[in-house]
C-alpha cells in the first residue's frame, strides 16, 4: 500500500505546556498612571479566573506575571528581557503606553513572543509585516483624534458659537500623531493655541492660561483620568471656560469624584461602550471584576480594554487548538469573524495587515454626573 504522509509534529510555543500558558504584563503600577495599571491588572486577573474556573482552555490554565514599569521605557525594556529570557512567557498582554510598547516590540519580535492588546496608540506599531505577532483592539491616537475631529466638525452641535479648538497632548511622537489626526479631520479648521505637556508634568496651568488668552472654546486632551480631572479643576482656577474632551482613558468614575460638578458636560471619544450601559458584556465585566476584588473606581476604560482583549484571547486560544504557538494563535485571530464582545465594542475582525481588530468610535458625555453615550 502507498505510504501515508506523517502529520507534522506539533511544536508548542515558549511558555506553553500541556497544562498551562504563561503570560507577562508590564504595567505602570507606580507613578502618574498607577491607577490605570492597577485597573488593567485586575482585568487580567478576572480573565484568568474565568478561564481557570472553567477548567482552562484545552486543559491549559492561565498564569499571568505582572511587572511594574512606572510608565518608563527603560524599565519596560528590563521587563521585556525578564519576560522573554527568565519567565519565558508565551505573550505579553495588555501593557500600557505607546512609548514602552514601541521600545519592547523588537525584543518580543526577535524571541517570537506575542504582543497582545496593549493600550498603545503609536501608528508605527500597527504593521504586522514588521510586528507579525502584534494584535490590538485600540486604534491609533491619530485615528481616535481624527474620529473626534470629524464628529466635532460634522455632527456636534456647537450651539451657534464660533469654535476655537486646542489640542493638549504629550510632547511625544504619538502625541503629535494625535494632533495631526485632529488637523486632518473636519474640525482642524478651528484649531488654535494647541499645547503639549511633558510626561512628568505636575500642573497644566501654563498651557491652560495660553488657551484662555486665545479664547479657546473646546480642549481635546490626550491624558489619563486623574490628569483629565486635574485639567478641569485647573481650568476653573485660571478662568478658562471651555468644553473638555478626552479619549478612552478619561471615561471613569474618577472624573466626577475628583472634579465634582465641574466635570458636568465633559466628553469622551472612545472605542468602547460606556460603563453605565446595560449590555451583556458590560454587565459580565462588572460581575467578573467584582469577583477579583475590584471596586467601582477600578471599572474604567483601562480595565475594560484589558478585559475585552481577554475575551478575544480566550476565543483565539480555543480556535488555535491543542498545538498552541505564536503562529497558530495569530492564524486563529485572523480567522475570527465579527466576534461579539456583548456590546462592549464593535464586532471584532482583525486586519491581517495591521493586527487591529476594532475600528469603532463612541462619544460619551457626563450628564447628571454619569458618563452617558450620546452617539
Amino acid at each position: 500500500p502507498p505510504a501515508t504522509a506523517a502529520e507534522p509534529e506539533c511544536v508548542l510555543g515558549q511558555g506553553v505546556t500541556d497544562t498551562s500558558i504563561k503570560f507577562g504584563s508590564s504595567q505602570p503600577l507606580t507613578g502618574n498612571l498607577a491607577a490605570l495599571g492597577e485597573q488593567a491588572s485586575l482585568a487580567l486577573n478576572a480573565t484568568a479566573k474565568r478561564i481557570n474556573d472553567g477548567g482552562g482552555i484545552n486543559g491549559r490554565m492561565i498564569e499571568v506575571v505582572i511587572q511594574d514599569d512606572g510608565f518608563d521605557t527603560e524599565k519596560a525594556v528590563v521587563n521585556a528581557d525578564f519576560f522573554v529570557n527568565r519567565e519565558e512567557v508565551f505573550a505579553v498582554w495588555a501593557s500600557i503606553g505607546s512609548a514602552p510598547t514601541v521600545a519592547v516590540l523588537p525584543i518580543h519580535n526577535e524571541a517570537g513572543v506575542m504582543t497582545l492588546f496593549p493600550w498603545a496608540q503609536d501608528s508605527s506599531i500597527y504593521d504586522r509585516e514588521a510586528n507579525p505577532y502584534f494584535f490590538s483592539l485600540n486604534p491609533s491616537g491619530y485615528a481616535q483624534a481624527f474620529a473626534y475631529s470629524e464628529y466635532f466638525g460634522n455632527e456636534f452641535d456647537l450651539g451657534g458659537e464660533e469654535a476655537k479648538v486646542a489640542v493638549l497632548s504629550l510632547s511625544t511622537p504619538d502625541g503629535q500623531e494625535a494632533v495631526q489626526g485632529f488637523r486632518d479631520g473636519a474640525a482642524g479648521q478651528w484649531e488654535t493655541a494647541s499645547q503639549t505637556w511633558e510626561r512628568d508634568a505636575t500642573t497644566y496651568q501654563p498651557q491652560l492660561l495660553a488657551m484662555a488668552d486665545a479664547g479657546v472654546t473646546d480642549v481635546y486632551t490626550v491624558v489619563g483620568d486623574t490628569q483629565f480631572a486635574q485639567i478641569i479643576n485647573e481650568a476653573n482656577q485660571v478662568g478658562l471656560e471651555a468644553r473638555f474632551w478626552g479619549t478612552n482613558a478619561v471615561v471613569t468614575t474618577n472624573i466626577t469624584d475628583l472634579a465634582g460638578e465641574l466635570a458636568e458636560g465633559a466628553l469622551g471619544v472612545t472605542v468602547m461602550a460606556g460603563l453605565n450601559e446595560d449590555s451583556p458584556g458590560i454587565n459580565l465585566f462588572k460581575e467578573e471584576m467584582t469577583a477579583v476584588g475590584a471596586e467601582e473606581a477600578d471599572l474604567s476604560s483601562a480595565s475594560l480594554l484589558a478585559y475585552s482583549g481577554g475575551l478575544a484571547l480566550e476565543e483565539g486560544l480555543r480556535v488555535a487548538g491543542d498545538c498552541l504557538n505564536a503562529d497558530s494563535l495569530a492564524e486563529a485571530f485572523i480567522s475570527l469573524s465579527d466576534f461579539d464582545t456583548g456590546g462592549i465594542m464593535a464586532p471584532i475582525n482583525f486586519d491581517p495587515a495591521t493586527g487591529l481588530g476594532n475600528q469603532g468610535a463612541i462619544v460619551q458625555e457626563i450628564i447628571d454626573g454619569v458618563w452617558t453615550r450620546i452617539n
